[in-house]
């Protein structure tokens, strides 16, 4: 009855426009104050975050981790 169908679905069509415009708005905030290293350390934090989030939706989290162990197989 219940599944996570729906919320991945909306994940993959919403959640990365809504992270740039946020992204976005942050950079503008923060080099109005000065703050630049801070909206680096956003971005690179935002990137990995949605990295991890496309691993998640889209299943290849088992390839990658395939793709990690024959680096280190003789």
């Amino acid at each position: 009855m219940f599944g996570t169908g729906g919320l991945s679905t909306w994940i993959q069509d919403n959640i990365i426009p809504v992270i740039l415009l946020v992204i976005a708005a942050g950079a503008l905030w923060a080099g109005k104050n000065g703050n630049i290293s801070k909206i680096v350390t956003m971005l690179v934090c935002v990137a990995l975050g949605l990295a991890i989030l496309a691993l998640a939706t889209t299943g290849a989290g088992k390839d990658l981790g395939t793709w990690l162990v024959s680096l280190f197989r003789a």
